[in-house]
């Protein structure tokens, strides 16, 4: 079973992702963690070959990771906040894989709330909290209003992390392994 998180920086991906992995056997594979293992900071890498370049490595690492994944297992893919808004003239391939996941009925978009107004306040606050991207207030705003509209037109399933990652992993559950008639997979 392969499972999506997808949305900005700071929506709370990676964070429901582990609370998952601990409460029902998931494994996860941050596509950053991924890229910083692979390749090194990306911050670094933007700044010496740029954004572009960065997304194509990206879209690579991608590619690589899901040929490693076991089936069997709970799976679960943290994707990059940019992921899902590269241009889809990017790479050949990158279309159809984005395509794939936003189709996928084990897709889900995560956001701290569907108003942008709410979004943006909170994606902000999250952001600016995480010292280690050494970011602007300004500069993590401009990000987010320019996503939220390519976030919210996706065709996949939504889901608020307005809440503690163990409610909203068990709030999750209930939607992946119950609605899907899958639960004997666990």
């Amino acid at each position: 079973m392969l499972i999506h998180f997808i949305g900005p920086g700071g929506a709370g991906k990676t964070s429901l992702a582990k609370q998952f992995a601990i409460d029902f056997g998931a494994i996860y594979y941050d596509l950053d963690e991924h890229f910083m293992l692979k390749i090194g900071d990306i911050s670094q890498f933007i700044a010496k070959y740029s954004y572009k370049e960065y997304a194509i490595k990206n879209i690579e690492l991608y590619r690589s990771l899901i040929t490693t994944i076991n089936p069997d297992l709970i799976n679960i893919i943290v994707c990059s906040s940019g992921f899902m808004t590269y241009p889809n003239e990017l790479m050949d391939s990158y279309h159809e894989i984005k395509a794939q996941i936003e189709e996928s009925s084990l897709t889900f978009l995560l956001l701290p709330s569907f108003e942008l107004e709410i979004c943006v306040k909170e994606i902000v606050r999250r952001q600016l909290q995480r010292e280690y991207l050494n970011c602007s207030s300004w500069s993590e705003e401009k990000k987010i209003r320019n996503r939220f509209p390519l976030y919210i037109n996706l065709k996949c399933q939504r889901f608020l992390t307005n809440e503690e990652p163990s409610k909203i992993a068990f709030e999750l559950s209930k939607k992946i392994f119950i609605d899907k008639n899958t639960f004997q997979t666990i």
